[in-house]
């Protein structure tokens, strides 16, 4: 009792250690990247005034600003060379951690140093890309890492210490867990909203203690971020709490969020369209992640690929602008307008004239939390004629060009982040269609939302369009804009860009968790699965192991396949004589090589003439088998002896006596709620009698397994009611049209083996005239 009070005071302190170091990486990566995008900035402006004033040729900014841009691609670039891991938004990693799947190298130090670095050149570069989709894996990492109180990348480990218990899966997830929902009050100062994050993204399991936690971390985590990011902005004194993330959209001008009742059908059109634009995004970036896996392969080839994309998004950034010149400028201070205090200091001037400013400029050649802002309290009044008004053809002009950079960048080999690109993009969508509606209401005399209200409903609806993230996003808007009103209007405006964007594809992050063949299982299930066994997904006749095996031959099927879970049975006869294999237990691959390793083989291997008994002088205890978790030695390093593989190991000191199993006769709709809930990585299917019959992995529930044993398309009806074919006998099907023409098809036999029942049932249904079946 007393340990278990220790663990559980170190549980909260490694919680608390968490939320700082995930704060500390949140600010020292905005202190980089402000400073080096002020570079820039300040670079672009001297080769500006050094053109006005005929010192060097027109085009000359554009050309440093190409070369720096690129120069902080290719750097940035360089991070993912030596960790490819630590490419993109690292988000579809944390959904399949917390859906109970290891990623590989995921969560290493290795990889934090590479994202942390490598997103500031990124940001900084002017790609379309935030710092807050990796600053959130950023998180995960702090949880993974402190937790387990030893690190592979230095070489040190502290297994003398109380770490050992939380050296398991299990403990690592609600970790990662905790980390995760940090980086997301990190990111936006929004701590509720971490919460719900991982619990609407991903988490399978879930317990009340564990959303203490979570809250508690994210908590500390704003907390921290928003002392230290106090002193850093330079706008206020130490200790002020006036900034709680990296992203706040709150400001002093809150009027600027005004809207009526009658307005809400309006913002949920907008999310429609938002879902659509998403679905087209996702679709468009699908493909491009096709073709690059076939044609950029290699290291070489992705780095070159960066490098030239940054430099193309770099020329469309500064270039745009630059082509339309003194097009778009308008006056610092317009006669007749409301006051811009709240923009001034997110404008950039360019090439326009003193007092005035670029428009278009300050959306491209800025930095995008800037860029968002502006849209955001850019003041608007209702006249749609109105020269105070943000020009439609602005809009225009940065939104087509910048989501079809967006696409082209998400992954890429580089650290990015899809939030920030998506509610800039979503802002500018939803200012354009603030005057669309601001021409109806005026039209039928209604007061009306400002622009800015509505471009706060389109990065709802852009960036629920693209994650399908719905009550988590609402939150977090709610909480970095402090308008508890929103919640409504954002909920709603995200549902309808969801239940859009759905009709067409999924969500992207779940489109690139398919992409990499990740077994992935969402909440829910299809209905259809309560019509179909266990029997008909699982894997026949499993590998199994005796009480007592020699060492050979484990050795030798553990390096002949790739199972990570093996049934132990023990063999008995029935009445009738007949060898049944009753379950005992399942061992795991990690702690059968642990045995054999030459570390432990001398205390657990005996022979014939020991006996067993010996063996269990030198047992080995459970934490000595996981000593050296997450890494085991791999099968194909280790090698025994003549003599020791003649021996023998008694596995029954070391298998799980009572492993999860189900019946084979059990629905697999069952089966995916235990893999789904108890987070299972192996589940063995029994008979009546207790046998060993087969065996059911993740990848035995995914979606297209399922379909495949079938034989049939996705349409519900037509196979709630449907048997499928005997293993002998199975075609695949692709549509619910196949299954109609398949009245046309002749079912292959076997010569000399007559139709089994179920075969002879199905052969009825698709041919009801007994004529007809006897072909």
């Amino acid at each position: 009792e007393h340990d278990s009070e220790k663990v559980h005071k170190l549980r909260w302190t490694l919680t608390f250690i968490i939320a700082i170091g995930t704060a500390l990486t949140a600010v020292l990566i905005t202190f980089c990247t402000q400073n080096l995008i002020q570079v820039k900035l300040d670079l672009g402006k001297t080769w500006i005034d050094m053109e006005r004033d005929g010192s060097t040729f027109r085009g000359a900014a554009l050309l440093i600003i190409i070369a720096l841009c690129t120069a902080f691609g290719a750097v940035g670039a360089l991070f993912t060379v030596f960790e490819p891991v630590a490419a993109g938004s690292g988000i579809p990693e944390i959904k399949s951690l917390l859906n109970g799947i290891m990623v590989k190298r995921s969560m290493r130090i290795k990889t934090l140093l590479a994202k942390a670095s490598g997103v500031v050149f990124a940001v900084a570069g002017g790609l379309p890309v935030g710092k807050e989709g990796p600053m959130i894996h950023s998180g995960a990492i702090m949880g993974a890492g402190l937790s387990q109180g030893k690190s592979t990348t230095f070489g040190w480990d502290t297994r003398w210490t109380k770490f050992m218990d939380f050296r398991n899966d299990k403990e690592k997830r609600d970790f990662i867990a905790c980390g995760s929902a940090a980086g997301v009050a990190a990111a936006f100062g929004a701590p509720l909203g971490g919460v719900m994050f991982c619990l609407e993204e991903g988490a399978s399991w879930w317990h009340p203690d564990l959303t203490w936690r979570t809250l508690f971390c994210a908590m500390t985590s704003a907390f921290i971020t928003n002392i230290f990011l106090s002193g850093i902005k330079g706008q206020t004194h130490w200790g002020i709490l006036s900034t709680p993330g990296l992203l706040a959209f709150g400001g002093d001008n809150t009027n600027n969020f005004d809207f009526t009742a009658w307005e809400i059908p309006g913002f949920m059109f907008i999310g429609v369209v938002g879902g659509a634009l998403g679905a087209l995004f996702n679709l468009a970036n699908e493909h491009l992640t096709l073709w690059r896996r076939r044609k950029v392969t290699g290291r070489l080839k992705r780095y070159v690929e960066v490098v030239t994309i940054a430099a193309l998004v770099s020329l469309v950034s500064f270039g745009i602008p630059m082509a339309f010149g003194k097009t778009f400028c308008m006056m610092e201070e317009r006669e007749g307008c409301p006051s811009r205090e709240d923009t001034t200091d997110y404008t950039v001037k360019m090439y326009c004239d003193d007092g005035k400013f670029d428009p278009l400029a300050s959306l491209w050649f800025n930095s995008p939390e800037d860029a968002i802002r502006y849209l955001f309290y850019e003041p608007s009044v209702h006249n749609i004629d109105s020269h105070c008004n943000l020009s439609p053809s602005v809009l225009v002009a940065f939104i087509v060009p910048y989501i079809i950079c967006a696409c082209i960048v998400y992954g890429i080999a580089i650290p990015s982040g899809l939030f920030i690109p998506m509610i800039l993009s979503g802002a500018a969508m939803g200012r354009l269609f603030g005057f669309v509606f601001t021409t109806f209401w005026n039209a039928i005399g209604i007061v009306k939302a400002s622009h800015g209200t509505y471009a706060l409903i389109g990065s709802a609806a852009m960036l629920g369009g693209v994650t399908r993230m719905t009550i988590s996003l609402t939150l977090i808007i709610i909480e970095t804009t402090g308008e508890v009103q929103f919640g409504l209007p954002i909920f709603l405006t995200a549902l309808a860009a969801r239940m859009t964007g759905h009709l067409v594809n999924e969500g992207l992050y779940d489109i690139h968790i398919e992409l990499k063949h990740v077994p992935f299982l969402p909440w829910d299930p299809p209905i259809w699965y309560q019509t179909v066994r266990a029997s008909e997904v699982m894997s026949y006749n499993p590998v199994v192991l005796d009480k007592q095996e020699r060492a050979a031959r484990i050795l030798e099927i553990l390096q002949s396949n790739r199972h990570h879970g093996f049934p132990v049975v023990e063999t008995v006869k029935d009445k009738k004589g007949k060898q049944k294999r009753r379950l005992r237990g399942l061992i795991l691959r990690k702690h059968l090589c642990q045995l054999l390793s030459p570390q432990y083989r001398y205390r657990v291997l005996y022979t014939d003439q020991e006996g067993p008994f010996a063996a269990r002088l030198h047992s080995i205890k459970w934490e000595e088998l996981e000593s050296t978790y997450p890494h085991f030695p791999e099968a194909s390093t280790l090698h025994l002896t003549k003599e020791e593989g003649a021996k023998h190991l008694e596995l029954a000191k070391y298998y799980n006596p009572v492993p999860h199993m189900v019946n084979a006769n059990a629905s697999v709709w069952h089966v995916y709620q235990l893999f789904r809930q108890l987070g299972l990585r192996h589940l063995c299917v029994i008979d009546s009698e207790g046998d060993v019959i087969g065996m059911i992995t993740r990848q035995d529930l995914t979606l297209d397994h399922c379909r495949q044993c079938f034989d049939i398309g996705v349409s519900e009806p037509s196979i709630r009611n449907w048997r499928p074919l005997p293993p002998h006998q199975r075609q695949r099907v692709r549509s619910e049209a196949d299954l109609k023409t398949m009245r046309n098809w002749t079912i292959p036999r076997i010569p000399g083996r007559r139709l089994s029942t179920e075969s002879a049932r199905y052969t009825a249904r698709l041919w009801p005239n007994k004529d007809e079946r006897k072909g």
